[in-house]
Protein backbone atom coordinates (compact mmCIF):
# COMPACT_ATOMS: atom_id res chain seq x y z
CA UNK A 1 0.00 0.00 0.00
CA UNK A 2 2.99 2.29 0.99
CA UNK A 3 4.44 1.76 -2.50
CA UNK A 4 1.39 2.81 -4.19
CA UNK A 5 1.08 5.67 -2.31
CA UNK A 6 4.48 6.64 -3.16
CA UNK A 7 4.07 6.01 -7.10
CA UNK A 8 1.12 7.96 -7.00
CA UNK A 9 3.24 11.16 -5.72
CA UNK A 10 6.29 10.37 -7.64
CA UNK A 11 4.20 10.82 -11.08
CA UNK A 12 2.85 13.70 -9.78
CA UNK A 13 -1.08 12.62 -9.18
CA UNK A 14 -3.12 15.26 -8.53
CA UNK A 15 -5.49 13.07 -6.90
CA UNK A 16 -6.15 9.37 -5.11
CA UNK A 17 -9.27 7.77 -3.73
CA UNK A 18 -9.06 4.92 -1.32
CA UNK A 19 -12.43 3.20 -1.45
CA UNK A 20 -11.70 0.25 0.68
CA UNK A 21 -13.17 1.73 3.99
CA UNK A 22 -15.42 -1.25 5.35
CA UNK A 23 -14.78 -4.32 3.00
CA UNK A 24 -14.45 -6.34 6.27
CA UNK A 25 -15.22 -9.61 4.53
CA UNK A 26 -12.57 -9.43 1.80
CA UNK A 27 -10.28 -8.71 4.49
CA UNK A 28 -9.39 -5.58 2.66
CA UNK A 29 -10.80 -2.52 5.15
CA UNK A 30 -9.04 0.33 6.30
CA UNK A 31 -10.00 0.26 9.53
CA UNK A 32 -8.72 -0.91 13.05
CA UNK A 33 -8.57 -4.72 12.63
CA UNK A 34 -7.94 -7.73 15.11
CA UNK A 35 -4.47 -8.01 15.72
CA UNK A 36 -4.44 -11.77 16.34
CA UNK A 37 -6.36 -14.77 15.48
CA UNK A 38 -7.25 -14.83 19.32
CA UNK A 39 -9.53 -12.11 18.90
CA UNK A 40 -11.49 -13.10 15.65
CA UNK A 41 -14.81 -14.85 16.69
CA UNK A 42 -14.89 -17.91 15.69
CA UNK A 43 -16.67 -18.74 12.66
CA UNK A 44 -17.12 -15.25 11.84
CA UNK A 45 -15.00 -15.65 8.11
CA UNK A 46 -12.92 -12.26 9.23
CA UNK A 47 -9.02 -12.69 9.26
CA UNK A 48 -6.85 -10.73 11.97
CA UNK A 49 -4.06 -8.53 10.41
CA UNK A 50 -1.32 -11.20 11.75
CA UNK A 51 -2.29 -14.15 8.61
CA UNK A 52 0.25 -13.26 6.96
CA UNK A 53 3.03 -13.64 9.82
CA UNK A 54 3.75 -10.26 10.18
CA UNK A 55 1.82 -8.59 13.51
CA UNK A 56 1.27 -5.42 13.59
CA UNK A 57 -0.86 -3.17 15.86
CA UNK A 58 -5.09 -2.83 14.97
CA UNK A 59 -4.06 0.39 13.71
CA UNK A 60 -1.74 0.18 11.41
CA UNK A 61 -4.07 0.64 8.11
CA UNK A 62 -5.95 3.16 8.98
CA UNK A 63 -2.29 4.82 10.43
CA UNK A 64 -0.89 4.14 6.98
CA UNK A 65 -3.26 5.64 5.16
CA UNK A 66 -2.66 8.68 7.20
CA UNK A 67 0.96 8.92 6.71
CA UNK A 68 0.39 8.26 2.65
CA UNK A 69 -2.11 10.92 3.18
CA UNK A 70 0.33 13.25 4.77
CA UNK A 71 3.00 12.24 1.97
CA UNK A 72 0.72 13.18 -0.80
CA UNK A 73 -0.60 17.13 0.73
CA UNK A 74 3.21 17.31 1.04
CA UNK A 75 3.52 17.17 4.43
CA UNK A 76 5.77 14.42 5.17
CA UNK A 77 8.94 13.89 2.69
CA UNK A 78 8.41 11.21 -0.37
CA UNK A 79 10.15 8.39 0.11
CA UNK A 80 9.76 4.86 -0.82
CA UNK A 81 10.50 3.41 2.72
CA UNK A 82 7.14 3.06 4.88
CA UNK A 83 7.56 5.56 7.49
CA UNK A 84 4.67 3.95 9.56
CA UNK A 85 5.47 1.92 12.16
CA UNK A 86 3.64 -1.84 12.62
CA UNK A 87 3.44 -0.96 16.19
Amino acid sequence: MWRQFYNMCRTGAHGLYISMFGEYIEGTQIAKTAETASQVPVGSGFWALDEDGTPCSSNYYPSLTRDGGQMFRGRRPLTATRPTSLW
